[in-house]
């Protein structure tokens, strides 16, 4: 029997505890992931890599690590929800421009660990 938490831990966390373990595999600064995007916000990020998909999965994983998550799309999207009530939401292909994108949702958050809402776009490395 499956215990229902991603990453199967055995007990529900929040957004707040997974920080220390991606920012170990990430760059992080005051609350952001990866680089800001030089055409947007600072809310929107970028994580540049040889395999953006494969680094946007692995960064979802950790950061989602606990939650509960649903599967959409044929596999192509998965929202988790953690337990200070911020949503993870991880998808193959964004609409805006084809990348691999992990959006971090804090604004029902109760315990955020410093982190900051985001969209955080995996673009490949251009050689």
């Amino acid at each position: 029997m499956g215990t229902g938490f991603k990453g199967g831990t055995i007990k529900y966390h929040s957004i707040g505890q997974n920080v220390r373990i991606t920012s170990n595999s990430y760059k992080y600064t005051n609350g952001y992931f990866g680089e800001k995007s030089p055409s947007t916000g600072s809310k929107t990020r970028n994580i540049v890599s040889s395999d953006s998909v494969s680094t946007a999965t692995d960064f979802y994983n950790k950061i989602a690590l606990g939650g509960t998550e649903t599967v959409y799309n044929n596999g192509n999207m998965r929202i988790t929800q953690m337990s200070d009530g911020s949503v993870i939401t991880w998808r193959k292909i964004s609409s805006s421009d084809g990348t691999p994108v992990v959006e971090i949702n804090i604004s029902n958050s109760s315990h955020t660990g410093g982190v900051k809402q985001q969209k955080i776009h995996f673009t490949e490395e251009v050689k």
